[in-house]
């Protein structure tokens, strides 16, 4: 469970499925997330197109769209969501009844959002049920609200039976519930929007974006005209959902996650407006440009998707268990081997106290619980105190910590490494680790 994300989200359930079928390999996750990222992608020029965008405006979007996000793409639990929010955004465009499967649909996909990130799923449950009331009130929406709040509970109730099942309702409750105000971060959004780069432009565009489309429906509802702009409904309201990603970190990464949406939107607006110019000479003009763009755009990118391949192939890959058809530095890798040499030879327990920990652990098949992915928010509502205080009861136990000119990661426990370093005994080192022994 450890190779896929933090253990109280229930991203590993899919991909528990993923490897049975295909194998306990990280290529198979790299696989795995080059489909959802092509997903992400897919559905984004299906929704331009359902819109009634052109075809060449959708395919640039998209290329656009692909483009932002493919520098901080992984496998990832917000990535999922994102996935799943731009296909209920397509699904309400596409299909404008009330029908029995239609509304269950909905709101199984929204529920399955609370299973990935429980307060963004909450949110986007909330608004896939509010915003049809909100819309029309009749008994035929009244209906359609009850399917899919019945839809909300499936996925839910299927859950809280597979906890109380395995006996994990405690650790849920402690990890996911009581363990979250440990799990966050945040950076000056002004440090954003100074940053210089395409995330700056987007700090300052995607919220504008947002208010515009809120200013409109506010318009709308007072002018009873909601029906007539359903569509900018949609994608305000779930726009603004995928914005929770930020909580309960707001980084760089989180916020192009939390941004797609409404880059979306403005892609749409701008490509609109451009299309709709009434000038024929203008539009000839336009029609040739975005031709010449548009094939040069997507040749760009499938030939340095050629060139990626081929660099692939020329890569020396991975040796190590669970790691194979990964390229791998040799340093990396050696590093690896050495530290899992030590674990093996060495009778005593032993842990790693660092982010990092289950690229270790992974060759090994061994499994930690919140030592393989060491960071303040995997703690639990102990937080790093709980830590410390099941530290002091080990006995005869082995704890790696990286040495001091190694930097750590922003989320690290670092009270529980001063700790280490301050009351137990350093007996050697391995690779770049200081090795502690408890008495």
């Amino acid at each position: 469970m450890i190779l896929i994300c933090y253990k109280h989200r229930y991203y590993h359930l899919y991909f528990g499925g993923i490897f049975k079928l295909f194998g306990q390999e990280l290529f198979v996750m790299r696989m795995a997330s080059t489909v959802l990222g092509t997903g992400i992608i897919f559905v984004s020029f299906k929704i331009l197109k359902e819109l009634k965008l052109n075809i060449k405006w959708s395919v640039l979007s998209s290329a656009l769209l692909f483009l932002f996000i493919k520098d901080n793409f992984y496998i990832d639990y917000n990535y999922a969501i994102l996935f799943i929010i731009l296909v209920l955004i397509y699904i309400e465009l596409k299909y404008k009844n009330y029908s029995t499967r239609y509304n269950l649909l909905i709101g199984l996909l929204a529920g399955i959002t609370i299973l990935l990130k429980q307060s963004t799923g909450i949110i986007i449950s909330a608004i896939t049920v509010l915003y049809l009331i909100i819309e029309k009130r009749d008994k035929e929406v009244l209906k359609a609200v009850g399917y899919r709040i019945l839809g909300v509970l499936i996925p839910c109730i299927i859950i809280i039976i597979y906890l109380f099942l395995t006996n994990s309702m405690s650790s849920f409750i402690d990890y996911c519930i009581l363990g979250i105000g440990t799990f966050k971060n945040s950076i000056s959004y002004l440090k954003l929007l100074r940053g210089g780069d395409l995330l700056a432009f987007l700090g300052i565009i995607a919220p504008i974006i947002l208010m515009l489309l809120f200013v409109i429906n506010i318009i709308n509802i007072k002018q009873k005209k909601i029906q007539e702009n359903k569509s900018q409904l949609i994608l305000f309201v779930f726009s603004l959902a995928e914005f929770t990603i930020i909580y309960p970190i707001a980084d760089e990464v989180h916020f192009v996650i939390a941004a797609f949406p409404a880059i979306l939107v403005a892609l749409y607006y701008i490509c609109k407006e451009i299309q709709e110019i009434k000038n024929i000479k203008i539009s000839i003009f336009i029609e040739h440009f975005m031709n010449i763009i548009t094939m040069s755009f997507v040749g760009i990118l499938i030939l340095q998707a050629i060139n990626d391949i081929y660099l692939y192939t020329q890569m020396d890959k991975s040796v190590l268990n669970h790691f194979s058809n990964i390229p791998i530095s040799d340093t990396l890798q050696d590093r690896i081997i050495e530290v899992n040499n030590y674990i093996r030879n060495e009778e005593r327990k032993v842990y790693i106290l660092d982010s990092e920990a289950a690229v270790y652990m992974i060759p090994l098949d061994r499994y930690n619980k919140d030592y393989d992915m060491f960071l303040k928010g995997n703690l639990g509502s102990a937080s790093e105190e709980g830590q410390i205080d099941k530290i002091k009861n080990m006995e005869n136990t082995v704890i790696l910590v990286k040495n001091d000119t190694m930097a750590l990661n922003w989320q690290t426990p670092t009270k529980v490494i001063d700790y280490v370093k301050t009351n137990l005994e350093k007996i050697g080192t391995v690779s770049f680790f200081d090795v502690y022994i408890t008495t």
